[in-house]
């Protein structure tokens, strides 16, 4: 059968988003996506979706994502929860990372390698050559990589194609908000729907899809953390201008 994998989003444990888990069942059923990846920021999936990941037909894949010194890195299929010195800091570092997703039992997933723009598309290239070993996978489609780099999912397919082995390749929307989920999967032929059958799915042919970034998404999220962190009237006000920035992107981006 063939099955869509949205492999990257987050839930309320997310400083930046309010999605629930029941939520985002909901979201990805009335979107037609077959499993999701819970990957919250610094924080491993609850254990409840490691007790029960089916709902409603939904699969929900317990994940996590890590801010490291050399980006950000995905945790995939996680067979038991992972925790790493610092996470509790917002950074640790990538080798620590990887060696725990792959201890518990997961893969260890490079996010949306290009989506920033403090570094050049070299020094990106480059310093994913430099890890290339403590990687599994690529994010080569993330639905919000493009708010800066509008090749940025391309890049992250060639980087892909660099490797000196074979690498998996994933799709993910990376949604923040419950109208983002299922803007970027990849199709799978699996003959259930498992994460075992999923995850093994992962290696054949597949069909990445990736849709526009939302950009009022991109606002609505930067307010979420604002409030979680009881930010301060000057925080707001420069949320003013970048939230009109995203409208008029917005706005760009319905004429192209």
């Amino acid at each position: 059968m063939t099955y869509r994998l949205d492999l990257h989003l987050h839930t309320e444990a997310s400083p930046d988003s309010r999605v629930t888990l029941a939520q985002a069942v909901r979201k990805a059923k009335e979107k037609h996506i077959d499993a999701i990846a819970v990957c919250d920021h610094n924080r491993c999936a609850p254990q409840e979706v490691f007790d029960r990941p089916l709902r409603g037909g939904v699969l929900l894949l317990p994940g996590v994502e890590y801010s490291t010194e050399a980006g950000h890195l995905l945790g995939l299929f996680l067979r038991e929860r992972v925790a790493v010195p610092g996470e509790e800091t917002g950074r640790v570092r990538l080798a620590d990372a990887s060696a725990a997703i792959r201890a518990a039992g997961g893969i260890a997933v490079l996010a949306h390698p290009y989506e920033l723009t403090q570094r050049s598309v070299e020094e990106i290239s480059a310093r994913i050559a430099e890890n290339e070993f403590l990687l599994d996978g690529v994010e080569i489609c993330n639905s919000r990589a493009t708010k800066k780099r509008r090749n940025a999912n391309d890049l992250a397919r060639a980087a892909a194609e660099r490797f000196s082995r074979p690498v998996l390749t994933t799709a993910g929307s990376d949604a923040h908000t419950k109208r983002e989920i299922g803007g970027a999967y990849v199709e799978v032929e699996a003959e259930r729907l498992t994460a075992d059958a999923l995850r093994a799915a992962l290696a054949s042919p597949l069909s990445h899809h990736c849709g526009k970034c939302c950009h009022t998404a991109l606002a609505q999220s930067r307010l979420t953390r604002l409030r979680t962190a009881n930010a301060g009237p000057r925080s707001y006000l420069k949320w003013c201008v970048y939230a009109g920035l995203c409208l008029l992107r917005a706005v760009k981006g319905w004429f192209q």
